[in-house]
């Protein structure tokens, strides 16, 4: 069971705070990275058609399917792309070539997670069989847009595609949403008020 249904209410995935204002986040010893918040890019859907005809892969089932996790961080051949900030666009651009490329305005990365992370509570749990015990909770408030681009630039936070075609050579497309990943240790970076709770 989810902590948000223990607690008693319902987040339904939405792009808003999970009650009374506050987001909510559990992870567990082993949880490498938890989504921050979804955005698909500004100038979408133009973009995330191209990102898959372009750099695309077809799947089992025959459709052009692009998923990639952007780590600049990363030395892989397999990491084709860096993320890049210039007067006050966030984008994604090719390590090699050039093309179109996905981006974001500071206003709307700030609407998105100012919306859903202005005050986070994150939660670490324990698994033991069937059994989830909660150990440990931290308050974060004061999200700082300005320190989120820089841990993305820096590689902290992470960006994973995850598109593909509805159908073989169709133009339609079906977009799992663009996420903003983080490793749970690291949210601390992203505020400027931080306080264990328990």
């Amino acid at each position: 069971m989810y902590l948000e249904h223990q607690l008693g209410f319902d987040p339904k995935g939405a792009d808003r705070p999970d009650a009374l204002g506050w987001e909510l986040k559990w992870y567990t010893e082993r949880t490498n990275l938890i989504t921050l918040f979804h955005k698909t890019p500004d100038n979408s859907p133009e973009i995330i058609r191209y990102m898959v005809r372009k750099y695309g892969q077809r799947n089992k089932a025959g459709l052009l399917s692009f998923r990639h996790t952007i780590d600049p961080a990363s030395r892989s051949e397999a990491q084709k792309f860096m993320p890049h900030y210039d007067s006050g666009l966030l984008s994604v651009r090719p390590r090699k070539g050039n093309g179109l490329i996905p981006r974001w305005s500071e206003q709307s990365l700030l609407a998105a997670a100012g919306a859903k992370l202005r005050r986070l509570l994150l939660v670490k749990g324990e698994r033991k069989g069937s059994e989830i015990r909660f150990v440990q909770a931290d308050a974060f408030q004061e999200f700082s847009l300005t320190d989120f681009i820089a841990e993305v630039l820096r590689g902290t936070i992470l960006i994973d595609f995850d598109a593909r075609e509805q159908k073989p050579g169709s133009i339609g497309m079906r977009d799992h949403g663009t996420k903003f990943r983080i490793p749970p240790v690291q949210v601390c970076r992203l505020y400027m008020d931080k306080n264990r709770i328990r």
